[in-house]
């Protein structure tokens, strides 16, 4: 009995049972309860009892795996809702429904919306991972689906339900999965995001209305329903008034493509309702049920006489094939000539469409047609509102005038007539209308180089005069009113005279310097022949000079006290090996003043970052400021130059291991050893020397022996890469990393080389390691599957290290491959 009489055997039964499984949970690790975890998973028929035992599980590894092998579907009414419900960012359960997805969709499917709400109570997370998991039902989902799109218009909500909509086959789709198209296209929140996306949407309702070019009839309705959804949506989208000014300033509707859609969602429309009438024209359909839903749904706006005039245009090819589509063609462009007046600015589309007419159109229809274009373009102004508008002119040309003068010349000379006082004017006025209506708005491409200075008359200059007058000239020449920029525009000018004629400018520095006078335009030239130095085109014997003229352009208060331009002094840095090697005298009487490392102008640090190797050089650096410099951010270059002296066998900077126990007592020290370690390993993976790799694995095993920081080590995980190193060397080396640093970079690759001998003890330790504290994150997987092939090829004998990699396995979740199932 527990606390107290009154309670019942039973009760005291229950209540031992729940303390001692909790207990269970609490200090018996995953290895230890492995077995039974495998027995729940592979039950067929589960009771509640097991499902209890189940939501009692605290390790969110052993819930992982018993969804990911659990086969009954049983277990969907047992377990509590908690235990089945997604999280903000991960949802353990997901295999486990996925895998009842397969055979009983319409199941999953209910269960989602049934506990929809407390789904989204979790989170928008959540939302999306239910989301995703119900568009992987096919039709199963349509209806849940519409719901969401309804409901929970979220854009992840429409983009998933754009793509289940693609997978679904053609001959399963039905109204419903139009309505979920149809949702999707009327929300801004998806067309203004999602311009490619919405193409493809409409690409497949348009294929889906008569696929394979075979007429829907009869009961098959599908087609007319897509018809009326396309029709709906473009109106929907064009009672937007921007929406609508978009659509007016596309020129042709022709030019338009679903494969390649425009970002205004009402075009991208126009052009799918205009290519599912064309593919209506082509199967016979007569011109006013094809045309129905443009009719009955758009109001009679410009959109709609323009979309009627275009679908004209480009049917005509089929419906002039046959005496009764063509004569139903003619009422309809009849209708459309009444509406051609409408709108802001005249198209091609509407020019076309009556270039068209006036070329084909029948004796007996002419007059018709004249009246139809006379009603759509209204009556001429009186001639006193003409005069007036001469008078003020210059002044806004009326929106009715500016559509007559855009489409005059295609207009029937007696429509054309009746405004001649006014296209005479406007002729006057503008010039002559171009023979097809332009664009309302143009985009080109604009580009002056240099303020408009010209690249060709200094480079003539140059070769005439010489440098120094070049650079005056260039330095005193206007600049276009217009730049804001004019030195940066002369500074750009000059950086590639100089690099067209190297020699010319390199000849005397120091006149040309003086000659450019602004500080901008010397730094602009010393840099550019810094860039040619760096790349070797400069004559060493040139480097002194250049030298001498950088320093010489300093304030006159002193080097050292001034503010430097370090952009003008750059090239001394870029070239300090070389001054070093070439002009020892002059680099030796220097110093004092090229060396140091601080501030960062200093030659030696640009020299550090960016020159050629010296290792003599570096050997003279202090080496406090030294190991400064390579504990800051971005230290790639000092880094490079550092392992290239450890490389050396005289040991310029002196032991390795004193050297990097010295660097990881500066502050960053720790990160700084792990990336020259890092660095090192690429480039002893990238050399494939078997000298280098040799004195690499002694550079490595100093490490080791200095006692360094753990944190020092993690970059030594790179040496995978190095496949110059013998393997046996390489798990000798990583087993003892390991031992001081068991987090080292590249886990799943360490795992890769180390599957290379599967019977090697090192191998098996690396592998346990790395899936113990390798990192969790998308290379995870990739690490665990790759243990686990280890894992399989290992010969099975009990040692310590074979158990300690299974153990890992368990921990990391791989419960069947600890199990060789």
């Amino acid at each position: 009995m527990l606390h107290g009489s009154g309670s019942e055997a039973d009760e005291a039964r229950r209540q031992f049972g729940d303390v001692t499984a909790a207990m269970e949970q609490l200090f018996l690790g995953l290895p230890e309860r492995t077995e039974r975890l495998r027995e729940l998973a592979r039950l067929d028929t589960p009771v509640q009892q097991d499902a209890d035992e189940v939501a009692r599980m605290t390790d969110p590894r052993a819930g992982m795996y018993f969804f990911q092998a659990a086969v009954s579907g049983r277990w969907l009414d047992l377990l509590p809702l908690a235990r089945l419900l997604p999280e903000e960012q991960r949802w353990p359960a997901v295999p486990y429904l996925r895998r009842l997805l397969v055979d009983e969709p319409e199941r999953v499917c209910v269960w989602v919306e049934k506990n929809l709400d407390a789904i989204c109570a979790q989170g928008l997370g959540a939302l999306s991972q239910a989301v995703g998991l119900v568009s992987e039902a096919g039709m199963a989902g349509c209806a849940l689906l519409a719901r969401l799109v309804g409901e929970q218009p979220e854009r992840f909500v429409l983009v998933r339900a754009a793509y289940w909509a693609r997978e679904v086959p053609v001959a399963e789709r039905t109204g419903q999965w139009v309505a979920v198209l149809e949702g999707v296209l009327r929300s801004r929140a998806f067309t203004v995001h999602e311009s490619w996306e919405s193409g493809q949407v409409l690409g497949e309702l348009v294929g889906t209305t008569h696929p394979e070019g075979r007429l829907r009839t009869g009961k098959d309705r599908l087609g007319v329903i897509i018809r009326s959804a396309l029709a709906g949506a473009l109106n929907d989208h064009l009672e937007d008034e921007y929406a609508g000014l978009q659509a007016e300033l596309v020129n042709e509707l022709g030019t338009i493509t679903l494969a390649d859609p425009p970002h205004t969602i009402g075009v991208t429309l126009m052009r799918a309702v205009l290519d599912l009438a064309l593919v209506e024209a082509r199967l016979g359909v007569p011109v006013v049920q094809r045309l129905r839903g443009v009719y009955s749904k758009p109001p009679a706006t410009e959109h709609r006489a323009r979309l009627v005039a275009v679908h004209l245009t480009e049917s005509w090819p089929h419906d002039s094939q046959h005496a009764e589509a063509a004569a139903e063609w003619w009422q309809a462009a009849v209708d459309a000539a009444r509406e051609v007046g409408r709108g802001t600015w005249p198209n091609a589309d509407l020019a076309d469409f009556l270039a068209l007419v006036e070329a084909q159109c029948p004796h007996e229809l002419r007059a018709q047609m004249k009246a139809a274009l006379g009603e759509g373009l209204g009556l001429p102004p009186a001639a006193a509102q003409v005069r007036a508008w001469a008078d003020a002119f210059p002044g806004p040309v009326p929106r009715q005038w500016r559509i007559v003068r855009g489409l005059s010349p295609v207009l029937p000379e007696p429509v054309r007539g009746l405004w001649e006082p006014v296209l005479g004017l406007l002729e006057e006025k503008h010039g002559p209308p171009p023979g097809r209506p332009e664009p309302v708005v143009k985009t080109t491409s604009w580009v002056e180089a240099y303020g408009g200075l010209s690249v060709e008359v200094f480079r003539a200059r140059v070769q005439a005069e010489g440098a120094v007058a070049a650079v005056a000239a260039l330095a005193a020449a206007p600049v276009s009113e217009d730049d804001g920029d004019a030195d940066g525009d002369r500074a750009g000018l000059l950086g590639e005279l100089v690099a067209q004629d190297l020699e010319a400018w390199a000849a005397d520095p120091a006149a040309v310097a003086a000659a450019a006078a602004r500080p901008v335009l010397q730094a602009a030239y010393f840099n550019a022949l810094h860039h040619a130095a760096g790349k070797g085109l400069l004559d060493p014997a040139m480097l002194g000079a250049l030298a001498e003229a950088a320093f010489a352009i300093r304030p006159q208060e002193g080097l050292l006290g001034a503010d430097p331009d370090d952009q003008a002094l750059s090239v001394i840095g870029f070239c300090l090996t070389q001054l070093h090697r070439c002009d020892p005298a002059w680099a030796a009487g220097h110093m004092d003043t090229l060396l140091p490392l601080e501030p960062a102008w200093r030659p030696a640090r640009v020299w550090l970052a960016h020159g050629k190797p010296d290792t003599a050089l570096l050997a003279r650096l202090d080496r406090t400021s030294l190991w400064h410099v390579l504990c800051e951010p971005d230290a790639d270059g000092p880094l490079y130059r550092v392992l290239l002296a450890l490389l050396d066998d005289t040991e310029p900077l002196g032991p390795t291991g004193e050297f990097l126990a010295g660097l990881t007592s500066c502050p960053g020290g720790e990160v700084a050893v792990s990336a020259l370690l890092s660095q090192l390993a690429t480039y002893t993976a990238r050399s494939e020397s078997g000298e280098v790799a040799e004195r690499a694995a002694g550079l490595w095993r100093a490490a080791l022996d200095a006692n360094l920081p753990a944190a020092a080590l993690r970059g030594a995980g790179h040496f995978v890469f190095a496949a110059g190193l013998d393997q046996d060397l390489w798990l000798e080396l990583t087993v003892a990393t390991l031992a001081q640093q068991p987090d080292l970079e590249d886990a799943d690759y360490l795992v890769k080389r180390a599957a290379r001998t599967p019977a090697s003890p090192g191998a098996q330790s690396i592998a346990a390691a790395a899936l113990d504290h390798g990192p969790v994150n998308g290379y995870r997987a990739r690490t665990v599957r790759r243990t686990a092939d280890l894992y399989e090829m290992a010969p099975a004998e009990n040692t310590a290290e074979r158990e300690a990699l299974r153990v890992a396995l368990i921990n990391a979740g791989a419960i069947d491959a600890a199990y060789g199932s």
